[in-house]
């Protein structure tokens, strides 16, 4: 008896062994498929919004047209329409933006040419141009101690959980999203670790937590396992559920306004912080590398740059 043929990659689930063409498929049944495979995947939840909003803006200029209509020409035509060159106020659109989006659109045309949706990939020649990043904006020691201090004098539940969210977003560079996705039993104190389930990449990762932080979280974690909840989520709204992003982003600009920091970074310059700081302690990239969590370490070389103060010593010594 014969045995079906396994897939050629069976660890792949976005390569699915192909034998129809089948160009009857419109555009939103493939990318919601598309969007699909990647959760399953354990894509994170950041990396879904990101590409369903790409694709999205895709349909809005061509349509939900069938597969069949899925063609190099319409790609090209889409990547110079202005919903992809600028950004809603007519502003430019970054490098980083458009390379993401054109990321986007080679992992898509993998997919439907994988599932058999078009006769082939129709962005196999789309090239992603390597580009120079800038330096990340972050804050210096004496930056740092004025946003704590700011938060700490500030009386209540509230102020008392921000002041918590900044130090663990300080002390370990996790992301946002990593944060408000925190549970209670994510928190190994015994082990001096923090568990990021959802970590970018879709794979778990661990962070260490040092004295002062684990001193900190262990007061906190009682002080919540006592609050009624119908969530595990480590960081509460005031109304009882798990805290949003939106949420702590509101709640940052407060902290950056109390500190007299106002508009100096956004929170993910936080990560930026803990990076430069502890590239500048250690000046060890690898270190710094797989304290965040970089699957590579020239990820993390933007955070090798001299300050002013590193010049200046460096020129005083010559």
């Amino acid at each position: 008896m014969n045995q079906p043929a396994p897939c050629a990659n069976p660890c792949d689930p976005l390569q699915t062994p192909v034998t129809l063409f089948h160009p009857s498929r419109t555009l939103s049944e493939l990318i919601q498929s598309y969007l699909m495979r990647l959760e399953a995947d354990g894509k994170s939840p950041h990396t879904l919004s990101c590409y369903g909003r790409d694709l999205g803006l895709l349909v809005a200029f061509a349509g939900d047209v069938e597969a069949a209509a899925l063609t190099a020409d319409l790609l090209a035509r889409f990547l110079l329409s202005a919903p992809v060159t600028t950004t809603h106020t007519g502003a430019p659109r970054g490098d980083a933006s458009t390379g993401r989006i054109k990321a986007c659109l080679r992992s898509f045309g993998r997919y439907v040419a994988n599932v058999g949706a078009t006769g082939r990939d129709p962005a196999d020649w789309i090239k992603i141009k390597r580009y120079e990043r800038e330096a990340p904006s972050f804050l210096s020691p004496a930056e740092v101690k004025a946003l704590l201090k700011a938060v700490a004098t500030r009386k209540g539940e509230a102020a008392e959980r921000d002041l918590v969210m900044l130090r663990i977003l300080l002390g370990t560079g996790i992301r946002l999203a990593e944060l408000v996705g925190l549970d209670i039993g994510d928190v190994r104190l015994d082990e001096k670790q923090l568990r990021i389930l959802r970590a970018k990449g879709g794979k778990p990762q661990m962070r260490f937590l040092n004295t002062e932080l684990r001193s900190i979280l262990r007061k906190y974690v009682q002080r919540r396992r006592k609050e009624m909840a119908e969530t595990g989520a480590l960081f509460l709204s005031n109304r009882g559920s798990r805290i949003s992003t939106r949420q702590v982003q509101e709640r940052m600009g407060l902290w950056l306004a109390w500190a007299g920091l106002d508009g100096k970074i956004s929170v993910h310059g936080l990560r930026h912080t803990f990076a430069t700081l502890l590239y500048g302690r250690t000046k060890n990239l690898l270190l710094v590398s797989k304290a965040l969590g970089h699957a590579r370490v020239t990820t993390t070389q933007v955070y090798a740059h001299i300050t002013d103060d590193d010049l200046e010593d460096a020129l005083e010594s010559i």
